[in-house]
C-alpha cells in the first residue's frame, strides 16, 4: 500500500492506534478501582480485627476486675498479645471500658491509624 501524502495546506486525519489508547486507558482505570478496593478490602479486615481484639480485651480487663485484681494490667498484655495498642482504659461503675488503636499499612504509601472501643462488665 503506497504511502499517504497530504495535499499542501490540507490535514489528513488518520484514526489508527485510537483503539490501542482507548484500551490502555481503560486497563489503567480498571487497575486502579482493583488497587483502591484492594486497600478498602484491607482497611476494613483490619479494622474487622481490631474490633475481636478491643472486644478481647474487655473481656479480659472485666473478668480480672470481678477477682479484684489489676484489670488495667490484665488489658494491657492481652492488646499486646493481639498487637494493638491500648490507649485508655478506665472503669465506669461495674464495667470496664477500654480503647485500642492499631497503626494501618495501605498500599501506595498510604496508612494511618484505626481505633475501636469496647466495653465489658457483669450481666
Amino acid at each position: 500500500m503506497p504511502a499517504r501524502t497530504a495535499e499542501p495546506g490540507r490535514r489528513t486525519h488518520d484514526s489508527a492506534g485510537v483503539a490501542t489508547v482507548w484500551a490502555i486507558a481503560w486497563i489503567f482505570a480498571l487497575v486502579m478501582l482493583g488497587g483502591i478496593g484492594l486497600a478498602l478490602g484491607f482497611a476494613v479486615s483490619r479494622q474487622h480485627q481490631l474490633d475481636a481484639a478491643a472486644d478481647l480485651t474487655a473481656l479480659s480487663a472485666a473478668a480480672r476486675l470481678q477477682d479484684g485484681r489489676d484489670f488495667c494490667a490484665a488489658a494491657a498484655e492481652v492488646a499486646r498479645a493481639n498487637h494493638v495498642e491500648l490507649v485508655d482504659c478506665h472503669r465506669r461503675s461495674q464495667d470496664v471500658v477500654i480503647a485500642v488503636r492499631a497503626r494501618i499499612a495501605l498500599p501506595f504509601g498510604l496508612g494511618g491509624w484505626v481505633s475501636a472501643q469496647a466495653r465489658a462488665g457483669p450481666s
